[in-house]
Order: C-alpha cells, then structure tokens, then sequence
C-alpha cells in the first residue's frame, strides 16, 4: 500500500491526449484521488488493477477532517462514480461515456479502501506508446482550484509548441462549466482563467500567460503561452511562496495573542524573540487549560508557557488505561 507522503516530485502520471481533452467536471478531492490512483499504474500493466489506500492517507490527500473520514470519503467516491465524462475519439470519429472507476470497496476494520479505474479507460490510460502527456504528480497537487488543474494539464499537452488557442466555449466545456456559472466573460475571467494563471505560475514548475482574442469586440479565444521555469526562476518562486507562507503562519499567531490581551506590539515582539513553532504550542497548551477552566489568568499562564516551553500532548486527557 502506497503512503501518500511518498509522493514526491518526479513521479509522473501519464494520460492520453485524447483523454486529456475529454470533458468532464470533478471536484477538487475527487481529482486527487484520481491522481493518486494514476500514480500507481505501471508502464507494463495490460490490466487495471485493484489498488489500496489507507483511509488515512486517503483522509490526509483530500484534506478530510480524519474523525469524519469514513463518511466523508464514502460521499467522494459515491461521487466519483457517478460523474461521467465523455471522451471524443477523432479517429474513430466517436464519443465514449464512461466513468472513472469501476467499483471501490471499504473495509472499515483493516482501515483501508480499495479503487479500480473502469475498464473502458484501458486505451487512454495503459500500455501508451505516443500522444501522452506526462504530469509531475506534486504539481498538481500542490493546485487547490480543479480548474487550474484542467487548465494546467490542457496547456502542458502543448508544452513543446509553447501555446494553444481555447475559444471560450470549449474552454467552459473542457471544466465542466455550466453555462448558468460565470455568465459573464468578465465573471469567468476572475473565477478561472486568471486564477489558474495566478496558481499555476505560483505553485508549479511552469510559467503561463494568455492573450485575449475578440471578435465582435466580445473575448471569443485565449491564446495561451506556457513554458518550463528556469532553476533559477523556479528558486525565486519557491522561496516567494515560503516567504507568504511564513507571513501567513506569523498573522495567524499574533492574531492568537492578541486575542489573548497582548497588544500587536507585544504579540510582535514575542514572536521576534521566539521561535514561532515554540509559540503556537505555548498558545495550543494554554488553549487546553483554558477549556479545562484551569487558567486564571490566561495571559499570565501564556506567557509563562512560552517561557517554559509548555507542549500541548502534555496536557491532553490520557485515555484511561485498559484493566488487565
């Protein structure tokens, strides 16, 4: 059984171009889990075969609170196998519908789910020889919109070209975008196009841009441009994003003093003379004495914890030791 933490950059998934164009629409779980899933296919496999997933893993890679994951995860894969997509065979001058997998199966004590993709996606899927594109598994995880995700694997199907024209209508298709979502180009533009560019140039090893065609004065194609970051831009944009992630996990922690009673100056100059990690443990352990109704004066206490470098498991509620 494949642990999700094993993912790593350079594992690739691997999917027809003709089913990189079929249209379908999933949500941003689901396609994590179809991810996943691609992950596990070998390049000699003539067959699908039946994988399995921890339910924590799987919990850990759709982001699902781990109390409710049995629930939640069964609703995911319900889903899953509902959703169908069609894919357009222009050789063969036909349209598959299909869905994605063909059974899953829960086995609540061993704590693990097993997933099957569906026969009919055997051509597009196994035993490629030509028109494929290969996907690093870590960017697109690291893309949180689905349809950054299906902008991101449209435009890498051209990566050796460097651009691709998408009218307006296909692109709506390509997402699973109803024509009542985004009505306006305006609407679409701020919710979609610009996003995926925002989180693609941010998040991945690729850098992507667009040009608005008009007919009518009306925006009917995108020309979009897409090419590999160097490693040094890739560098620069990893580090802007620990950067903003730190910034982030900083504001988070003097929100939490403040709300303390510290003053931002003070919240400020705590985390200026300790680490932040110390601190967001001090303010975790405080937070379980304070629930308990064993902090007085919680101000007082948290600051005593950060000086003493309280640790939260220290005081969580023990489970009672099992009679012998």
């Amino acid at each position: 059984m494949a642990r999700i933490k094993q993912l790593k950059s350079g594992q690739f998934i691997v999917k027809s171009n003709t089913l990189i164009e079929a249209r379908y629409r999933l949500s941003i779980q689901e396609s994590y889990v179809i991810f996943w899933l691609l992950t596990q296919i070998s390049p000699d496999d003539e067959d699908f075969k039946v994988h399995r997933l921890r339910v924590e893993d799987f919990a850990e890679i759709i982001q699902v609170n781990v109390g409710n994951r049995y629930s939640e995860l069964r609703k995911i894969t319900k889903h899953l196998m509902q959703r169908v997509m069609e894919i357009y065979s222009p050789d063969e001058d036909k349209t598959i519908q299909v869905s994605w997998l063909s059974s899953t199966e829960y086995e609540h004590k061993k704590g693990y789910v097993s997933l099957r993709f569906d026969p009919a996606l055997k051509p597009y899927l196994l035993q490629l020889s030509g028109h494929f594109t290969k996907i690093d598994i870590v960017d697109v995880l690291k893309l949180k919109s689905i349809h950054s995700v299906r902008i991101f694997e449209l435009l890498l199907q051209y990566i050796s070209i460097g651009n691709r024209k998408i009218n307006i209508g296909e692109l709506r298709s390509y997402c699973g975008i109803e024509k009542e979502e985004y009505a306006g180009y305006g609407m679409l533009k701020r919710k979609v196009i610009e996003r995926a560019k925002t989180e693609i140039n941010e998040k991945t090893g690729y850098e992507i841009d667009y040009e608005e065609i008009k007919e009518s004065r009306k925006v009917a194609e995108i020309k979009w441009t897409i090419q590999k970051k160097t490693h040094f831009e890739k560098g620069q944009a990893e580090k802007a994003e620990l950067i903003t992630k730190e910034l982030r996990s900083k504001n988070v922690l003097v929100d939490e003093l403040m709300e303390y009673g510290f003053s931002k100056i003070a919240a400020n100059r705590i985390l200026k003379n300790n680490q932040e990690s110390n601190v967001a443990n001090a303010i975790k352990a405080v937070d379980l004495q304070v629930q308990k109704g064993k902090a007085k004066n919680p101000k007082a206490m948290l600051e005593t914890a950060i000086k003493e470098g309280w640790h939260p498991e220290k005081y969580r509620d023990k489970p009672p030791k099992k009679a012998c």
